[in-house]
């Protein structure tokens, strides 16, 4: 399986423009544009997606949809509560193992999960291989067997990089 490690973009702080909690929490105008760009720099490495799966809160989701928008091939998307903040790693392993059948899977969530679940694909369950900060990107190639998933990192991009990719002509 292919897997798109996607952290959101860019979010409103709790206490700005009326946002009460860190659940109800939306992409900023900023975010909004770093997405838009890191979904033209997928689109134009030729990455084919069956599905993403993000987190239902606001700002994942959102980043979700934006992605999906700006992909010329459209996957399916849903939310599933596994990828919400404060759930486990191994939630987010059993959501992909749901969707094992698929040849390219994008998950759209939050820190610390996503870090914490690409340290456990990569082999390294010790200390942080890869720190995805607002709208990074890691490319996987997942090998999901029954009893294990093991993972080889093809590229990871932080949003600066995408946006370079993004603005290119």
């Amino acid at each position: 399986m292919e897997l798109l490690l996607i952290r959101h973009g860019e979010a409103t702080a709790v206490g700005n423009d009326g946002v009460m909690s860190d659940h109800d929490r939306d992409l900023t105008e900023a975010g909004v544009g770093k997405i838009r760009r890191a979904a033209r720099a997928i689109d134009r490495m030729e990455v084919r997606l069956n599905a993403i799966i993000s987190s239902p809160y606001p700002r994942a989701e959102h980043t979700a949809r934006i992605i999906c928008d700006g992909l010329t091939h459209k996957p399916v998307l849903r939310c599933s509560e596994s990828l919400a903040p404060g759930n486990s790693v191994t939630e987010a392993l059993a959501e992909l193992r749901q969707n094992g059948e698929l040849r390219a899977l994008a998950i759209c969530g939050h820190e610390p999960t996503l870090s914490m679940l690409a340290n456990r694909l990569l082999g390294n369950r010790n200390r942080p291989v890869l720190i995805f900060h607002t709208g990074s990107v890691a490319y996987l190639q997942l090998d999901l067997s029954p009893k294990s998933a093991a993972g080889t990192l093809h590229w990871f991009l932080d949003s600066r990089q995408l946006d370079m990719i993004g603005q290119a002509s």
